[in-house]
């Protein structure tokens, strides 16, 4: 509850999850579902009772991906300034705002377009961060692990981190692999590092107030036309995925290492890189033309879009030796990488143009092939490869997708889900992004190409039921 010196109610929790996720302790709180569950208020009451209780003490800061999405946030702390809030905002339109209180206490808005951005927090302390709407974050893994170093009070004062979303988005996959897939709603559990974590469900039908002024709210989400927009907002499916090219899940897409069949066939994939990372994946074949990644070496200086700068030789030289090391160094192996890699470079001492990558590769004894580089069909391919079949699989994990990665494949794991479709044409990833693995691991798809499935993906809908319960 948050109230003004003269002990006016500003603005309290409704009664249910709101009420839950308002004074939720745990050190990572997921608030969401559907549209219109009254999330940004939830995290705007915890952020504004913070500043009441602790005073000065309390420093707090609320990130979303652009500043511009801020709009509503601005408006709702206005309302409530105007309604009797001892704080005021201060900062313009297009630039970071601050929350100060009377009191002394104080919250940031803040936008992070890019992963890169979350430096600018190193050094800094909050007492509890926000990420609102992390769904929308393609980097929403690496937002939660380098913002964790800046939760601190040297006064005592609780840290936490509250997030909310609704299925869909770049950031989808991760929120729900993290927070979600564990654990029931508003079960707690604890991650691998010992930190407390819940996912509290809410709805539009929790949001009475929103329900009982705007009645005809729940019929425009119901007539949006798309099936897959509509279950994700509507009914808050967390296995219809928009927004992020890729359907990636670790409880379906990753396994544990298992030994490389003598009789198996393997490939290797390669994605040129100097300045920006290089990405090698070494792959086997299973009887059904499943693909399974057994390994790899991603060339970055553990800073996205950083690479190590290693000459071709340097390259060529790794690869020979991290295949002695697996064991595969005898076996004949299939090798592609892209189109770029058969031209001729600029010499790397300045002196004119030097022999191409595949050149380079040749004479330490790797002969490679140009891979299929056609765009709108090496995406359909790799979407293919990863696609589950929730209707029939459930959680059997007997029964595995086409293409499949070994838990040390951490690099794979981290930028495959990460990857947001290209907002101009959604048949093609976002080229700006992280795609390095994705473009090297097509190489292998293209050349083992399978038949795309057309029909479209059952959704299983409720609506009318949960409408009764919207109106009720």
């Amino acid at each position: 509850m948050i109230e003004t010196r003269e002990r006016r109610k500003v603005w309290a929790p409704q009664p249910g999850p709101q009420t839950a996720a308002a004074v939720c302790p745990c050190d990572i709180t997921l608030f969401g579902g559907t549209r219109g569950g009254g999330k940004s208020d939830c995290l705007l009451g915890r952020q504004n009772a913070g500043a009441q209780q602790y005073r000065s003490h309390w420093n707090g800061l609320i990130i979303r991906r652009k500043y511009k999405d801020f709009t509503e946030l601005r408006r709702r702390i206005d309302e409530m300034i105007t309604e009797g809030l001892p704080a005021e905002r201060i900062g313009g339109e297009n630039q970071v705002n601050y929350i100060r209180f009377h009191n002394g206490g104080r919250y940031i808005l803040a936008a992070v377009m890019r992963s890169a951005m979350l430096t600018d927090f190193v050094g800094q302390q909050f007492t509890e961060i926000a990420i609102e709407e992390g769904t929308t974050l393609p980097f929403f893994y690496q937002a939660v692990d380098r913002l964790s170093g800046s939760l601190r009070s040297p006064h005592g004062v609780p840290c936490r981190m509250f997030v909310t979303g609704n299925p869909g988005g770049p950031g989808h996959a991760q929120v729900k692999e993290m927070l979600v897939d564990p654990a029931p709603p508003g079960r707690v559990f604890r991650n691998s590092a010992g930190q407390t974590c819940v996912f509290i469900r809410s709805t539009l039908a929790d949001n009475r107030i929103l329900c009982r002024n705007d009645p005809d709210y729940v019929r425009r989400l119901q007539a949006i036309r798309d099936p897959a927009l509509r279950e994700a907002w509507l009914e808050g499916n967390w296995d219809i995925f928009l927004g992020q090219a890729f359907a990636f899940m670790r409880r379906y897409h990753v396994v544990e290492p298992i030994e490389i069949p003598q009789g198996a066939p393997l490939y290797f994939s390669f994605d040129w890189g100097h300045s920006r990372p290089f990405s090698v994946g070494w792959w086997w074949v299973d009887n059904d033309n499943r693909l399974y990644r057994f390994d790899e070496w991603y060339g970055w200086d553990g800073t996205p879009e950083k690479g190590l700068r290693l000459t071709d030789s340097q390259i060529a030289e790794g690869i020979i030796e991290r295949e002695r090391k697996l064991g595969i160094d005898t076996r004949a192996i299939t090798r592609f990488c892209g189109h770029d890699c058969f031209a001729r470079r600029p010499d790397y001492f300045g002196q004119g143009l030097g022999p191409s990558t595949a050149e380079v590769f040749a004479r330490h004894g790797l002969v490679m092939q140009p891979g299929d580089a056609t765009r709108e069909q090496k995406i359909r391919q790799f979407r293919e490869r990863l696609r589950v079949d929730f209707a029939k699989n459930g959680a059997d994990l007997a029964q595995r997708p086409m293409l499949v990665v070994y838990s040390n494949c951490t690099q794979f794991i981290r930028t495959i889900p990460a990857i947001p479709v290209d907002e101009q044409n959604a048949e093609d990833v976002d080229t700006d992004s992280e795609d390095h693995i994705y473009d090297e691991t097509c190489h292998v798809c293209m050349a083992r190409q399978l038949k795309i499935r057309t029909e479209p993906v059952p959704c299983t809908q409720s609506v009318g039921a949960w409408f009764r319960r919207a109106r009720g």
